[in-house]
C-alpha cells in the first residue's frame, strides 16, 4: 500500500494513504501482518501509541480511536496542526495538540475506558511536540520555538504543570524531537539540529541533571528512536542522500555501536521493539509503498525487506535504489 504516513505500535500499524485515508494493519497471534483495511475517516496527520489513534481531520478538527472500546471516531473538539501522544503506566493516553497559533493543549484519560477529560491549556507557543511519561513521576511535553527547546512537565501524575522551561538547544537550534525513557534513569532526548546532525542528552534519574549534549549523526534528513527489550535505546536515521542506517545500546546507558546500514532508501522511517527481543523496522520506500524488516533478537541477522502485507515474500532491497529492487544483503556484524 502506498502511504504518505505511518504511525506503529506493537499489534497495529495505520497509515495515511495518499488519497489522505486512513488505513491499517494488524498483527495475527502468530505475530505475521495481515492485510490492510481501511478506518473509515481521512487525516491530515495521525498519531498511535498503544490502543490509541488520534488524527487531525481535514477541517483540522481533533479525533480519537481506541481500539478496545469497538466505538467510532471521537470528536474532540478542538483544531489543531500537530499531535503528540504517550501513553501512562496504566495503559491511558494522553495527548497533546498544537493549534492555529502554536499554542499547546492537553487531554487523556484517567483509564483506558474512560472519556477523555477537556481540553487544558498549556500555553506556548511551541510546535514539533513530543511527549513521554517520567520513571515515577508525571506527564512531560516537550516543543521548539524559533529553533529553542522547552518543555513542562508534572512532578507525579495528574499533578500540576512546571511552567514552561527552556532547555539548551543542539548547534543552530532544533528543527524535530522525540523524547523517551531509559530504564533505570530519567528521559531521553534526541533532536535534529539546524546543522543537520542529530543529538542526544539524557538524565542519569527522573528529575535530574540534563548531561550535555552528544553528536550521534550528521548529515540527517529525519530519523526515529525506540527502546529494545535489552532497555537499550535504538535510533533509525535516513540520511540526505536517502540511504537508511542505525545505531544501538546493548543495555541501559550502554556505549552505542557504530552506524550500521540496512540496505535500503526511504522517505520516512518508524520503528519499535519487535514482537521478540530484538528491533523492527518500517519505512515509507521512495516509491511510496510501506515496507518492514526485524531482527529477532539484537545481535541476529536483519530479515530481508517486505511489503507490510506480503511479509513472507523474499525481497532483497538495493542500498542506492528505490525499495524493493531484489539485490544480495549484506548482514550487519
Amino acid at each position: 500500500m502506498k502511504a504518505r504516513q505511518i504511525a506503529t505500535a506493537l499489534h497495529s500499524v495505520y497509515a495515511v494513504d495518499l488519497q489522505d485515508r486512513i488505513r491499517f494493519i494488524e498483527r495475527d497471534p502468530e505475530g505475521f501482518w495481515g492485510p490492510w483495511q481501511d478506518a473509515g475517516a481521512d487525516a491530515r496527520q495521525i498519531v498511535h501509541h498503544g490502543d490509541v489513534i488520534a488524527r487531525i481531520g481535514p477541517d483540522h478538527q481533533v479525533s480519537a480511536l481506541q481500539r478496545a472500546s469497538q466505538l467510532p471516531w471521537l470528536n474532540l473538539d478542538l483544531q489543531a496542526r500537530e499531535l503528540a501522544v504517550t501513553r501512562m503506566p496504566d495503559g491511558a493516553p494522553a495527548l497533546f495538540a498544537s493549534d492555529g497559533d502554536h499554542a499547546v493543549w492537553h487531554t487523556w484519560t484517567p483509564t483506558p475506558a474512560s472519556p477523555w477529560a477537556g481540553w487544558e491549556p498549556l500555553a506556548g507557543p511551541a510546535s514539533e511536540l513530543a511527549a513521554a511519561v517520567i520513571p515515577g513521576g508525571g506527564l512531560a511535553v516537550f516543543g521548539i520555538h524559533d529553533g529553542a527547546i522547552h518543555h513542562r512537565w508534572q512532578n507525579h501524575l495528574m499533578g500540576g504543570w512546571e511552567e514552561w522551561t527552556p532547555l539548551e538547544g543542539p548547534p543552530h537550534g532544533a528543527r524535530s524531537l522525540e523524547v523517551t525513557t531509559i530504564s533505570g534513569g530519567g528521559l531521553v532526548l534526541f533532536a535534529l539540529g539546524g546543522d543537520g546532525g542529530l543529538y542526544h542528552r539524557w538524565q542519569n534519574h527522573p528529575f535530574g541533571r540534563w548531561q550535555s549534549w552528544e553528536p550521534l549523526a550528521t548529515g540527517i534528513g529525519s530519523f526515529a528512536v525506540t527502546k529494545a527489550a535489552s532497555g537499550g535505546l535504538a535510533v533509525f536515521a535516513i540520511r540526505l542522500d536517502g540511504l537508511l542506517q542505525y545505531r544501538r545500546q546493548p543495555g541501559p546507558f550502554g556505549e552505542w555501536s557504530s552506524w550500521m546500514e540496512l540496505d535500503g532508501s526511504a522517505k520516512s522511517v518508524a520503528a519499535q521493539a519487535s514482537y521478540t527481543d530484538g528491533l523492527e523496522v518500517f519505512v515509507i520506500g521512495l516509491d511510496d509503498d510501506v515496507y518492514h524488516k526485524w531482527c529477532g533478537r539484537l545481535d541476529s541477522p536483519w530479515s530481508d525487506w517486505a511489503p507490510l502485507d506480503h511479509e513472507p515474500a523474499p525481497f532483497r532491497l538495493s542500498r542506492k535504489t528505490p525499495l524493493p529492487t531484489p539485490m544480495s544483503r549484506t548482514s550487519d556484524p
